[in-house]
């Protein structure tokens, strides 16, 4: 399969957070504990598949320990990150919700699974295949890209990957920081603490701050923050409510905290992004 260096990877930096127009496909090594991605979440679909190593993978609240062949599938605006134990190699797809040939599938959700040993030979020619077309080799390459992108989709659906929520292939380890997820993303309007949230964990603040990052590639209050955001994202959107109001009721206390790390993240302020999220 021809290989990509990471610094010829799709950048996900602030611009591309609004959408992407065409198919990208990157293949590359990851390694030393280091998360591949900027941003979080993003408004496109990404498929990250691993072809060799070991990864720790946050998808919204759990934290799943995942090995070669597995593959992750995260749906617009879905809370991610990935962690590397050791030099890992990926390969990573992209793509736009409304591209017309891909829009015709069912829109999945996002989910955990494991390519079965079966089909990985005819998985990895697709890749092949995409990896090739994606150096624009003529004007048929983008349809080219996006009839293999169908192709694996449709493979996803025909063996059942992403039928099950939590496949019995991919088990969550470390517990203790799986409950904090949980217990987090299910109580991110109450003023959290550490010392509250690691009482949940049954560790101690200053070993459960480690571990989190360690495990998440996240600290406690960053993964905490996003959370937040996520949720208050979606009520600029649907409710009228003030944004000083929003604030307060997602969990932050300072409403001109709130509007300075929403820029930070989505580039614009609470007020712009209402008017113009796109």
């Amino acid at each position: 399969m021809a290989s990509t260096k990471p610094d010829d990877q799709p950048r996900l930096g602030r611009s591309s957070r609004k959408t992407i127009e065409h198919i990208k496909i990157a293949r590359g090594k990851r390694g030393d504990f280091s998360p591949m991605q900027s941003d979080h979440y993003h408004n496109f679909y990404e498929i990250f598949y691993l072809l060799s190593g070991h990864s720790h993978f946050l998808l919204k609240d759990r934290v799943y320990q995942l090995e070669k062949g597995d593959l992750v599938f995260i749906a617009p605006g879905e809370l991610h990150h990935s962690v590397y134990q050791e030099d890992c190699e990926i390969c990573m797809i992209y793509f736009n919700p409304e591209h017309q040939l891909v829009s015709n599938l069912p829109a999945p959700h996002s989910f955990m699974g494991s390519i079965p040993a079966l089909y990985q030979e005819d998985f990895h020619n697709l890749l092949k295949r995409m990896l090739a077309e994606h150096a624009h080799i003529d004007e048929y390459s983008d349809g080219f890209l996006a009839v293999y992108l169908q192709e694996i989709l449709l493979m996803l659906m025909r063996h059942s990957i992403m039928a099950e929520e939590d496949p019995d292939l991919l088990h969550a380890k470390d517990a203790d920081i799986l409950r904090a997820t949980k217990y987090i993303y299910k109580n991110y309007k109450q003023p959290l603490t550490l010392d509250q949230v690691s009482a949940v964990a049954s560790l101690s603040p200053t070993y459960f701050s480690k571990k989190f990052k360690q495990l998440t590639g996240m600290g406690f209050k960053e993964y905490l923050n996003y959370v937040r955001l996520k949720h208050a994202q979606t009520a600029l959107l649907t409710t009228t409510n003030s944004i000083t109001d929003i604030a307060l009721e997602y969990g932050f206390n300072d409403s001109n905290y709130f509007k300075d790390l929403f820029k930070k993240v989505y580039g614009k302020s609470p007020r712009e992004f209402r008017k113009n999220p796109d």
